[in-house]
């Protein structure tokens, strides 16, 4: 087969992509000019991509219907604008590309929460030294329930299974592990949510999924209970969160993604890291020395078993987005 590879990933990666298809035509668009990597897509069986918007023009983006695989070494597609793609093109995310980080991410996040490290930051350097006072918890006496069970929702149960907390999940499919002491559909979202100690989100932001956490839904959560968002943060409701936090005080947060983000960030920051019982990180948890080289792995082993006729993982449906 032919693969036109738009992600400018040669120099670094390029042994690794002719490693794992060495029976394949590689073509390397960053080293063509325009008219050639023109012909290349429109020759190409696969194409494999970085950032679809940023990898490719205008021009080329009304090509991706004729390769019978588009895949991209991203996991979330909900940052793309469905309306400039071709109807007819078939988009594969890189489904749990950039589990393992994001999961041992989600991990610590728990911990350091379970810990009040922060509270307690905050009190040493305001020169107060508390032994007793903070509400301290073991993952071992916890209910954790992860919403979302691919590939990321599955490492992190994976990651915190050592720790022995009762680890449920929920999906649009009934979640099946032999980790999980108990699973549900979509469909019983509020009685999962009122059982739940910590609520890892790891579920892609669709049209059906934004907002799922709403006043509503933290109203029914014990009052000191928390949620990891390792996720998408437009699946959570800004000003109700905001306003749970300041009025339960045991209740935890931790954020790794952000509704502004980047060069809209806030100068003066988002108005929940005023309260310390809320922590974050800067929409990086799946960082690592290797974290790329896994994710680009990861994809090459989806394109591997499409190509073997095998299945696959990640199929996009644009229906679900915006």
């Amino acid at each position: 087969m032919r693969i036109a590879v738009s992600a400018r990933i040669r120099k670094s990666m390029g042994s690794l992509v002719e490693g794992m298809l060495p029976d394949c035509t590689i073509d390397w668009l960053e080293d063509m000019n325009p008219e050639d990597r023109i012909s290349s897509l429109t020759a190409a069986d696969i194409v494999l991509s970085r950032n679809l918007v940023g990898d490719l023009t205008k021009e080329e983006l009304a090509l991706l219907d004729r390769p019978k695989m588009v895949q991209t070494t991203r996991t979330g597609v909900d940052h793309l604008d469905f309306s400039v793609l071709p109807k007819g093109m078939h988009l594969y995310c890189n489904s749990g590309g950039w589990a393992r980080g994001i999961a041992e991410s989600a991990c610590g996040m728990i911990i350091a929460l379970n810990r009040c490290l922060r509270e307690q930051l905050l009190d040493l350097r305001a020169g107060d030294f508390h032994i007793l006072g903070y509400h301290q918890k073991l993952l071992s006496e916890q209910t954790v329930l992860i919403a979302g069970f691919g590939g990321i929702g599955q490492a992190v149960a994976e990651v915190l299974s050592p720790f022995h907390p009762k680890l449920m999940a929920i999906s649009r499919h009934k979640p099946q592990s032999s980790l999980l002491a108990e699973s549900f559909t979509m469909d019983r979202w509020e009685e999962a949510v009122r059982q739940a100690d910590v609520l890892v989100l790891a579920m892609p932001c669709t049209k059906e999924t934004e907002g799922l956490v709403d006043g509503h839904i933290l109203s029914l959560m014990k009052k000191d209970a928390m949620i990891v968002d390792v996720a998408r943060a437009a699946l959570i409701d800004h000003e109700a969160l905001l306003q749970h936090v300041k009025e339960n005080p045991n209740f935890h947060v931790a954020m790794d993604v952000w509704w502004q983000e980047s060069e809209d960030w806030p100068k003066e920051g988002d108005p929940l890291l005023a309260f310390p019982n809320v922590i974050g990180s800067a929409h990086n948890a799946e960082m690592s020395s290797t974290a790329y080289k896994e994710a680009l792995k990861n994809a090459l082993t989806n394109i591997r078993a499409f190509m073997d006729g095998k299945p696959v993982k990640g199929k996009v449906n644009r229906e679900e987005y915006k």
